[in-house]
């Protein structure tokens, strides 16, 4: 039985150390998601008490956090770089820059309690691509879905680095194709490369999904701690297009509710207030263009000081 065992962990070591050449290569520095070393950084050097955006791109795409800083005099960090991260590993990862006093400000896609919690491609690329290997699974989440897509993902990206050597010309970084990059955010972690340009055409959603219970209760056991912690849990609501925000408005309702009977979760705002027309948004039914930025920052603020619990001077 011993002999067996060696020979296949020998079989297997080709296999393993194919998959790690393919998936464990940093990815280029300038990469959007290698944002989250920089949005690390700027969260750790915050002053407490601070103020942590957490969410997905509609955060990124849709805050002027600068703008909330200088109304409530106080540090605010957003956080946000895609939904595909999941959401309790967005909230996880945030968590260990904070402390007893701070507020965690959560604006979640509402993908994150019907297929998003536990992240996709975007989680791996986080995780292996920026080297964030704690991140890969933790009680409140589980393993991302989508490693076979990544994997293709990875190896058409050796393949396409490998022509490039071949042909003698200078690797050029995978950021630099798109629009979206690491260079692309601000000093508070706000995305703002795209502000100013033209919008881009979209599909509206035609229904975020069916409320996952078991997403909304790690949810819950994930405010739950950080309450322990002495860390404030606040939620608002994301920027959404208003054909999907109808297709979707069962969903949203169902999950207001649900949010608002959670005693130790303040919940500031209302879905309606942070439904846009389509003018609005840059490139998808969550990322607003500068105009939709205004505004929902605008409203944020209003929320946030009718909640009470930021004092204006």
């Amino acid at each position: 039985m011993k002999k067996f065992f060696v020979k296949v962990f020998i079989l297997l070591i080709p296999w393993i150390m194919g998959i790690s050449i393919i998936i464990l290569p940093p990815l280029p520095e300038n990469f959007y998601y290698c944002a989250i070393i920089d949005k690390h950084r700027i969260l750790a050097n915050a002053k407490s008490p601070k103020i942590a955006l957490a969410g997905g791109s509609n955060i990124a795409f849709g805050i002027d956090s600068a703008a909330i800083s200088d109304r409530f005099s106080i540090p605010v960090v957003d956080m946000g770089i895609t939904a595909g991260i999941g959401l309790g590993r967005i909230s996880d990862d945030i968590s260990q820059f904070l402390r007893s006093g701070d507020v965690l400000l959560i604006m979640p896609e509402y993908e994150h309690f019907t297929s998003m919690w536990d992240g996709d491609i975007s989680a791996y690329e986080l995780i292996f691509g920026v080297q964030q290997y704690w991140l890969l699974w933790s009680s409140y989440y589980g393993l991302p879905g989508g490693f076979s897509n990544y994997f293709s993902t990875r190896l058409n990206y050796r393949r396409s680095v490998i022509e490039q050597t071949i042909k003698q010309n200078k690797e050029q970084e995978m950021a630099d194709v798109f629009v979206l990059s690491r260079d692309g955010f601000n000093e508070y972690g706000d995305y703002v490369k795209h502000l100013g340009m033209e919008n881009r055409s979209f599909v509206s959603s035609e229904s975020a999904g069916i409320l996952n219970q078991s997403y909304l209760n790690n949810f819950f056991r994930l405010v739950d701690n950080l309450t322990k912690r002495g860390i404030k849990v606040m939620l608002s609501y994301p920027s959404y297009e208003e054909l999907s925000f109808r297709n979707s408005a069962a969903l949203i309702q169902e999950l207001d509710m649900l949010f608002r009977a959670k005693d130790n979760l303040q919940v500031i705002s209302t879905p309606e207030s942070y439904c846009y027309p389509t003018e609005y948004f840059y490139d998808t039914v969550y990322h607003l263009n500068r105009e939709g930025r205004a505004m929902r920052t605008n409203q944020l603020i209003l929320d946030l000081q009718a909640s009470g619990f930021l004092a204006i001077d």
